[in-house]
């Protein structure tokens, strides 16, 4: 069932048939839609999980490509990633899609997404085990000029589009490590080596600031539904942003850098 309110929502905001939107999100910000408490109630959760997956693919089409995370975080971990089997941690809406038909899944053992509409297939094919470089599925996603979807989730919790970034304009406090990730893929199973840009732990992120400063720029379109806020996040835009006060300021997207603001203000 599409959820009317939803929609309208992410349509005034910019959001069209065509579109490729990425999904990060945590339901339990929110209520349950008036419009399918009852429902759910009588079905289960179910019916609320699919009821916002049939709002994204209808909102996009099936010209459109609607992608989340699955994130297991298994190589780091000397777990195998089982492509079927591992379930991803990052949220129950996360976990039931990439479980749904014509759904399919990247085979990234640490950063694995699931994808449905025009071309999903082809779309998570992995060029490069490279966590957040230029052909990582975010690298892609920044090409496509997609559409982020912070679903009741706060830049600083879930916006792990900011490490393609913080990758690309070679952040100080952050180095390349490797990781062996071993895949199974039905009966196949194989082994590579996966390079992440981790942080050095001496160092706490912050991406509060950045969400101010994108808000206020137009960037970042924030809007209530359910109880709960939705941000919407033009990918290439917030990349830019992210080059330009990097420049600025090295620290920007760390704890230094929202006290020293805090401070002058």
């Amino acid at each position: 069932m599409v959820i009317k309110e939803l929609k309208e929502n992410l349509e005034n905001n910019g959001v069209k048939k065509g579109d490729f939107i990425c999904v990060f999100s945590d339901i339990t910000s929110f209520g349950i839609p008036a419009v399918i408490k009852n429902k759910v109630k009588a079905s289960g959760i179910n019916f609320l999980l699919d009821s916002y997956i049939d709002t994204f693919k209808d909102v996009v089409g099936r010209e459109g490509l609607v992608v989340m995370p699955t994130f297991t975080y298994s190589a780091t971990k000397n777990q195998i990633f089982d492509l079927a089997d591992s379930k991803s941690e990052v949220g129950a809406l996360t976990e039931y899609f990439r479980k749904q038909p014509q759904v399919v899944r990247s085979s990234h053992p640490i950063f694995s997404f699931a994808a449905w509409g025009n071309g999903a297939k082809n779309f998570l094919k992995l060029e490069s085990y490279d966590c957040f470089g230029r052909k990582s599925i975010l690298g892609k996603l920044h090409d496509a000029k997609a559409k982020y979807i912070l679903l009741g989730a706060g830049m600083h919790e879930s916006a792990t589009f900011v490490l393609y970034s913080e990758q690309k304009n070679k952040v100080y406090y952050r180095y390349f490590k490797n990781f062996t990730g071993i895949i199974k893929d039905g009966k196949k199973k194989f082994e590579l080596s996966v390079r992440y840009f981790v942080r050095d732990l001496n160092h706490n992120y912050s991406w509060r600031q950045l969400e101010k400063d994108a808000l206020g720029r137009g960037i970042i379109k924030k809007f209530k539904f359910s109880g709960g806020d939705i941000l919407l996040v033009d990918s290439r835009k917030i990349d830019g942003l992210i080059k330009h006060k990097l420049k600025e300021n090295k620290n920007y997207l760390t704890i230094q850098s929202n006290e020293k603001f805090k401070t002058n203000n």
